[in-house]
């Protein structure tokens, strides 16, 4: 049974990402119809695919019918993680967190060397992305997937888990500049910076 536990208000639950519910991530995905990017239309063909795709190919060639296939062959056979906050039977946020051997090319497409680990990768884990539905942002739900997220590594016995919040200025508060988490929502959960890049800031949590 998916352990899931209400959290940021009533009715709100997380829930781990599983085959079982690869329809919902999909619905929340859908190209120019799920609510994910329903304000953001230049992303709507994502899927959250983008940190899988090897750099060598060119994520311009990538539509959004490509993306969707692409992501429910990896839900299908285990090779997507992440975590699902629901209200009632509709998901209205995403969080990708999945062990590093899972997203081998996400440092790459962050342009930033991958920080060295003291344990192997697949004792540790890297949150890539959070997507709020638009009507539900600034309503914790972010936090709510992060701290159910962290239960669940350790649970799972992981080591350590890596995130990479963009760096933003005084003014910047676009969704698109905190899909990645903001730093601040990190280093309150007990985050610690470990490298500091022109666009990126990686912070760790050690789990164990």
């Amino acid at each position: 049974m998916t352990q899931s536990r209400p959290t940021a208000g009533p009715g709100l639950r997380i829930e781990r990402l599983t085959p079982a519910r690869a329809a919902d991530y999909l619905a929340f995905f859908d190209h120019e119809r799920g609510p994910a990017f329903a304000d953001n239309p230049q992303w709507a063909a994502c899927y959250c695919h983008y940190y899988e795709v090897p750099p060598a190919l060119d994520w311009k060639g990538f539509d959004g019918p490509m993306n969707r296939r692409a992501m429910a062959a990896r839900i299908e056979v285990g090779e997507m993680e992440g975590f699902l906050a629901y209200d009632g039977d509709a998901v209205v946020g995403w969080m990708n967190a999945q062990p590093y051997p899972k997203l081998r090319f996400a440092c790459e497409r962050m342009r930033i060397p991958a920080p060295p680990l003291p344990v192997p990768g697949h004792e540790a884990a890297a949150i890539v992305c959070f997507v709020v539905h638009p009507e539900r942002r600034r309503q914790g739900i972010s936090r709510a997937l992060l701290a159910y997220g962290l239960d669940n590594l350790v649970a799972r016995g992981l080591a350590l888990v890596d995130a990479f919040p963009w760096r933003v200025g005084p003014g910047e508060d676009k969704p698109a500049d905190f899909y990645h988490g903001s730093l601040s929502m990190f280093t309150a959960a007990g985050f610690e910076r470990i490298a500091t890049h022109e666009k990126v800031t990686v912070v760790r949590k050690h789990l164990k």
